[in-house]
């Protein structure tokens, strides 16, 4: 079996998983930037830009992206397409036109975010995450200051302790943050905005050539072809379904997410997009990794454990638990198990969802027995009403929860 390229997987292996909520599959992207599009790869407008005209965040890039994005005096700095259609007037659009120097287009096709980047030019493997004002699911997908730095900090501070985690557990490091400088510091929060780099070379860095699966891809429909065998069974193959979820998807996931949240406080967000599968030419999953790092902290547990915040900003700072049952419960749990559940039980009707529900609630109370201390009694989701920031809020369902105790 060939597994298609993660590029294929992530914008065509996606069919019938943005089921999630009412808003999933809602999108104001236009149709040659949508990720399901048949527009195989569009220009990315690039602006050469005065490098002490931008903040610069930078977390142990290489010398090729270095060499690509920030020169000694200058830096690339990119818009998406649509962007500069509709927001002509946007303040940093008219200061990029006004100190920048166009360089042309980069060739990239759309991730399945949409918003992140996949560039043609991929020596080595990166990504591009641009700001993109306009809707998509629940949210205006902007790349602020805070966020933009965050997600650099973040990176910068796992790859530093990473030895701490399982062998098992990888990600894809943000290695690049670059923004405008605040034209309005009057505003409540910073409107500035940016891009990011993402290094898509798991980190750390395997010595065999591996291939990426999109989490979502395992029992997401293909677009071209879709009588397509799910390829959760592919990978499978002859193994036991149950010990081959749990072990190797299942298991891994929760313990990566316990581990981060203990040593750091990070509170990832598992979901079918964010995890990709590792997997050597034998098919075998050899690691979970682990993408996007604009993610909740809980400022708790790192005074637990005595880190210091001083690089970290206001973004997603957590002192209150509703977020971890929203990231836990709902993301991995809801949107991501229970399809991996639902398909298997559509095939091997001898299993029942407890089947994998129970050693997975096990597991989470052997690794995190102070749980109680961090999590809600019920499961919390996001609520129809908004802040200020037109951010959802916060509602309690009432719902037990099944993926933990």
């Amino acid at each position: 079996m060939m597994i298609p390229s993660l590029y294929y997987l992530d914008r065509y292996r996606n069919e019938g998983t943005r089921t999630y909520s009412v808003h999933a599959d809602f999108t104001e992207a236009q149709q040659p930037y949508r990720p399901d599009s048949k527009h195989s790869r569009f220009a990315l407008p690039s602006f050469e830009v005065p490098r002490d005209q931008m903040l610069v965040y930078t977390a142990h890039p290489s010398v090729e992206l270095q060499q690509t994005y920030l020169r000694a005096e200058t830096v690339l700095f990119c818009i998406h397409p649509q962007v500069l259609e509709h927001y002509p007037d946007d303040p940093y659009i008219k200061r990029t036109l006004s100190i920048g120097t166009p360089c042309g287009g980069i060739a990239v096709a759309p991730s399945s975010s949409t918003r992140t980047l996949y560039v043609d030019d991929d020596n080595p493997p990166h990504a591009v995450k641009v700001h993109f004002p306009f809707r998509i699911s629940r949210y205006h997908r902007r790349m602020r200051q805070e966020v933009v730095e965050q997600a650099v900090v973040v990176s910068r501070e796992l790859e530093r302790a990473v030895g701490c985690l399982d062998d098992r557990f990888a990600f894809c490091r943000e290695v690049i943050g670059l923004v405008h400088k605040d034209l309005q510091p009057e505003t409540p929060r910073g409107e500035n905005w940016g891009y990011l780099v993402r290094d898509m070379q798991p980190f750390p860095v395997a010595a065999a050539e591996r291939n990426l699966v999109p989490g979502f891809s395992l029992y997401g429909t293909d677009f071209f072809e879709p009588a397509t065998t799910p390829l959760l069974f592919e990978l499978m193959g002859n193994k036991d379904p149950r010990e081959f979820v749990l072990n190797e998807i299942m298991i891994p996931i929760i313990r990566h997410w316990v581990g981060c949240f203990q040593h750091f406080g990070y509170l990832l967000e598992p979901h079918g997009q964010n995890v990709l599968l590792e997997v050597n030419k034998d098919l075998d999953i050899t690691r979970i990794v682990h993408r996007d790092l604009s993610i909740g902290i809980d400022m708790r547990r790192r005074r637990e454990r005595n880190l210091p915040d001083g690089n970290l900003n206001a973004y997603n700072r957590m002192e209150t638990d509703e977020f971890h049952s929203i990231v836990y419960d709902m993301f991995m749990g809801g949107h991501f198990f229970d399809r991996l559940v639902a398909l298997c039980l559509e095939k091997y009707p001898n299993l029942q969802k407890e089947d994998f529900c129970r050693p997975c609630r096990d597991e989470f109370a052997r690794i995190l027995p102070d749980h109680e201390k961090y999590f809600p009694k019920t499961i919390q989701y996001f609520s129809e009403k908004r802040d200020r920031f037109g951010k959802p809020l916060f509602e309690d369902t009432g719902k037990a929860p099944q993926w933990r105790p």
